[in-house]
């Protein structure tokens, strides 16, 4: 587990369904202003013969944040600092009061500084330089460090970790075009899902009709990535299609796998770009250049208000998946995941400066049925997407709120899994505190299978976004946002409105869009 979940020792902060805040957690990104610094009387910042921005020991005496966390570290209360930035640049420091000691004996860095200094090296053009995630033992020391941190000039902000999880719901009985029931996850391989041409939210979207019409480009040179929970490169609906795939972890290599355990990185994948008409499986919307981030490591954490072992968001391997996406360049973002804690200063700043850059970012709008915020789909700039039906009518589960964009079919979703098993959690075994029952997996279907959720939605604009893209030439994401708005279908719930906070602007049709 990479970080501390345990009951014994924290208690999430929020009163919903699911966690808002990461327990022990705090952000912290420093300011790399040697000269600033300076010029205030600082001094905390100096440059070896390298060129290289470092911490001294001088910063306990001057800037009030960085001496307290040095206490904290000789106290014993801090268990590590995980540099944000580039791994190769910055790496994680593991404290502990042991090695704090040693450190303050010798005079030189403690691990603290260590990995402060650290993330500070790292250049400039990693837009996660100077952050990093401070790890405590107990969650009560986390209030007390961030109110000591906001007053030190040196710091350019300093934030509670928000939690991020799944927004795919359990899947429904419902019945595809073709009258076949679907039925719910289990332990059972679905080898064979319906015939493309009975694909309902296919038809619904017009798909076919939108390759049909004159001129139409796909998306082979739009490059889309799926930041979820991994992917099954090689399944035979999706082999050949994967231009990158990256999920290493950011301190545990064994934490993190290749296999997409849950199998909802591969379910988005498949609606986006699986094979089209090669005689196997599904159809994706269109062909693209996917690149397929994990940001969910494969040991499960304790969900003591489910009072279950479920997989959450890693907040290093996102913020690392997000910075990744601007050096690749990449042109449209999905992001099936939701938390309603607000976003950390550093997830914030990367979506601004992704969004500057010219990436369309579409998220989920969440599944609570609540008209209270979910983000990332709540960040401004970003595509909300929520759920409809095969009746166009909004799903039961899906998220409601003036910052939604348009909908998008979410129900009964016959996508891609992997082929071997895996699972999304596991229930606890009766000790404290809980540990995992390993014994009693909550399994998932393999091959394929039908799931609902607004995470089942968003994909669906996420690739017409690349065929917009790929169609109409460059736009910026306000000008993909406005277009996926205006030629959104308006349904009939809508009561010929405009705009609703259930619906948006309508529900996503591809001929209207690409037209």
């Amino acid at each position: 587990m990479f970080f501390d979940h345990s009951p014994a020792a924290v208690q999430f902060h929020g009163e919903t369904d699911l966690p808002q805040y990461h327990p022990c957690l705090l952000e912290v990104k420093f300011r790399n202003e040697t000269e600033r610094l300076e010029s205030l009387g600082m001094g905390a910042l100096t440059a070896d013969a390298s060129g290289a921005t470092f911490l001294t020991r001088a910063s306990a005496t001057t800037l009030p944040g960085v001496g307290s966390m040095l206490a904290f570290e000789r106290s014993g209360l801090i268990r590590r600092v995980i540099p944000l930035a580039d791994p190769v640049a910055a790496a994680p420091v593991n404290v502990g009061p042991a090695s704090a000691m040693r450190g303050a004996m010798a005079g030189g860095e403690t691990p603290v500084l260590a990995a402060l200094a650290s993330s500070l090296r790292t250049p400039d053009s990693d837009p996660n330089a100077g952050a990093s995630i401070v790890e405590l033992f107990n969650d009560q020391d986390v209030d007390v460090l961030q109110a000591e941190l906001a007053h030190d000039p040196s710091v350019e902000s300093v934030s509670r970790v928000p939690v991020r999880y799944l927004v795919a719901k359990k899947a429904a009985k419902t019945k595809s075009m073709a009258g076949k029931k679907t039925k719910p996850k289990g332990a059972t391989p679905m080898a064979a899902a319906p015939a493309s041409g009975s694909m309902w939210n296919l038809a619904r979207i017009r798909w076919a009709q939108a390759r049909q019409l004159t001129g139409f480009k796909d998306a082979t040179n739009i490059k889309v990535a799926v930041l979820d929970t991994g992917i099954e490169p090689d399944h035979p609906d999706l082999s050949g299609i994967v231009a990158g795939y990256e999920f290493a972890h950011p301190t545990n290599p064994n934490a993190s796998s290749p296999r997409d355990i849950i199998g909802h990185g591969t379910h988005v994948a498949g609606t986006i770009a699986a094979k089209i008409n090669n005689s196997v499986g599904i159809n994706g919307i269109c062909t693209c250049k996917l690149h397929a981030f994990k940001i969910f490591d494969d040991v499960p954490d304790w969900n003591s208000s489910r009072l279950l072992f479920q997989y959450f968001v890693d907040p290093v391997m996102y913020a690392r998946a997000l910075a990744r996406c601007i050096s690749l360049k990449v042109n449209v973002i999905n992001l099936s995941i939701g938390g309603r804690g607000a976003p950390s200063s550093q997830e914030s700043a990367l979506f601004k400066r992704l969004l500057q850059l010219g990436v369309t970012i579409v998220a989920a709008m969440g599944n609570e049925n609540s008209s209270i915020p979910s983000f990332p789909a709540a960040i401004p700039g970003v595509i909300a997407v929520g759920a409809t039906t095969i009746n166009d009518t909004r799903a039961s589960f899906s998220n409601s709120g003036p910052h939604i964009s348009l909908c998008a079919p979410g129900v009964g979703i016959w996508s891609t899994l992997p082929t071997y098993s895996g699972n999304s959690g596991f229930p606890p075994r009766a000790t404290f505190p809980p540990q995992p029952d390993f014994s009693r997996p909550m399994l998932r279907d393999t091959d394929y299978a039908s799931w609902q959720g607004t995470s089942m939605a968003s994909p669906h604009v996420a690739a017409a976004a690349a065929l917009l893209l790929a169609n109409k030439g460059a736009l910026t994401p306000a000008q993909v946002k406005l277009r996926l708005e205006r030629s959104a279908v308006k349904v009939a719930p809508m009561q010929n409105q405009n705009f609703t906070q259930q619906h948006g602007f309508g529900r996503l049709d591809l001929v209207r869009l690409l037209s």
